[in-house]
């Protein structure tokens, strides 16, 4: 199925919307969440970064009808007048994922208060860019619930939801309600493919490009600089998202050379992984590769220095653990050195540390490769607003077809979307614990340092 739309049969949803009776909370507040059962809490944009929000009315005043910043599709359109624009956040709040949960929730906001300080969508006026965001708890059944809630609450664009089995359910919510949904992050390809959508985005890399990367880039950088590998065990959560990752490294491993050995689960959420490592022990592979989200990591290390037990190369393939730093420092020196391909901000321009040294202050939070796809991702929802000049759905997704985004953060090159909704030109860049930090190592384009093998 094509992924056009034709606004002359597709129903918009309004040209305009007042929010009444909604209740405001302000854009400082970290960790705005629903009661756990779909329900929403709004958020006012902010305004000067100088200042805090004052929890009302917003204190940045539409800039009028003219433009004067181009869209990022190189076009001025001086479109209707529009009071605001909404991004609903659908986001684990509560639960096992709540803390990076949280910080994406907040970098969409960070987001709508950047583009609201610099005079908001002109395009539109200046209308400016408003959050509501929506507590999925990390919990498959409640994706498409927060979803139909943040829609009903008047979101022009969904984001979400870190979770793959959660995303999954969120957006065949937005699909069926033709609603634009632009991934924040979650690495399983069936979020996206074989469902024949034509109103879903997915600025990341899937699983399929993610294990393609990872055994494209990391032998490449062990052997480069003077490192054997030869075998692997794998070490996976045990949900789409990890199954995903897992078979492609199966596929692509072998073809450069590098043989799985060994391989086992860990469930969601569990608090121990030494019948896990025993087993890994007992292959004793040239590197174990984690696939985990950041709790499971954390579980993983912990097993294997209760088994005084590391590999030669501790790796991860799109392992949120080892590009977190907050995670990285419940480790310890042991994670030291590990290496990962996953969602890595481009440090070599100056907006990465901006954006980056805005989050922190102002949430005081860790301004990890997640939170800064969610950063991204909402970047690109407010661009294609920004180009389509209107809040009709129609017209934001066909923007968002169209969409070419150049001036984001992470590192990869233009965020374009296929026919399928993925990105054309995603990557999964290896990063490197060094002095308790994540530095990206390679490709040398994205490189701040060497590798250390």
């Amino acid at each position: 199925m094509p992924r056009k739309s034709d606004p002359s049969t597709d129903a918009s949803r309004r040209s305009f919307l007042k929010y009444a009776g909604v209740s405001a909370v302000t854009l400082g507040l970290a960790g705005c969440g629903g009661n756990g059962d779909g329900d929403t809490t709004t958020t006012e944009p902010a305004g000067d970064d100088t200042t805090e929000p004052t929890g009302g009315d917003t204190t940045t005043e539409p800039t009028g009808g003219d433009t004067t910043t181009e869209p990022s599709g190189g076009t001025t359109t001086a479109g209707p007048q529009v009071d605001e624009v909404v991004l609903g956040s659908n986001h684990p709040l509560s639960g096992f994922l709540a803390s990076t949960g949280t910080g994406m929730d907040n970098a969409l906001k960070l987001a709508a208060q950047r583009k609201n300080d610099e005079g908001g969508i002109q395009s539109l006026g200046g209308a400016q860019v408003r959050v509501v965001s929506g507590d999925n708890q990390g919990e498959q059944a409640l994706g498409g619930q927060v979803s139909q809630q943040l829609i009903e609450d008047g979101a022009d664009v969904l984001l979400g939801c870190f979770s793959s089995p959660v995303t999954t359910a969120a957006t065949a919510v937005a699909e069926r309600q033709q609603v634009p949904f632009v991934v924040s992050v979650a690495a399983d390809d069936g979020v996206l493919q074989n469902r024949g959508f034509n109103w879903v985005y997915r600025p990341q890399p899937p699983a399929k490009r993610m294990a393609r990367d990872y055994a494209d880039l990391v032998p490449e950088v062990i052997r480069n600089n003077g490192g054997t590998i030869e075998t692997a065990g794998l070490f996976y959560v045990n949900n789409s998202y990890g199954q995903a990752i897992k078979k492609h490294l199966q596929r692509f491993l072998p073809q450069e050379d590098v043989t799985v050995v060994a391989e086992t689960a860990l469930s969601f959420g569990a608090s121990s992984a030494d019948t896990q490592v025993t087993k890994l022990r007992q292959a004793d592979p040239d590197t174990i590769i984690a696939t985990t989200y950041a709790p499971g990591g954390v579980t993983l290390a912990k097993s294997l220095q209760n088994q005084n037990y590391r590999p030669d190369y501790l790796t991860g393939c799109a392992s949120a653990t080892f590009t977190d730093e907050g995670a990285i420092a419940d480790v310890g020196e042991f994670a030291n050195g590990v290496m990962d391909n996953n969602y890595a901000l481009n440090p070599t321009i100056d907006k990465t540390a901006q954006v980056k040294e805005q989050f922190t202050n102002r949430y005081d939070q860790e301004f990890s490769a997640s939170v800064g796809m969610a950063y991204t991702a909402a970047e690109v929802a407010i661009a294609a607003i920004e180009d389509a000049g209107s809040v009709e759905n129609t017209a934001i997704n066909q923007a968002l077809q169209n969409l070419t985004y150049e001036d984001h953060i992470a590192a990869m090159g233009p965020i374009s979307f296929a026919a399928n909704g993925e990105n054309t030109n995603a990557l999964a860049p290896v990063n490197q614990v060094q002095d308790m930090k994540v530095r990206v190592v390679y490709p040398e384009e994205f490189a701040e340092a060497s590798p250390q093998i």
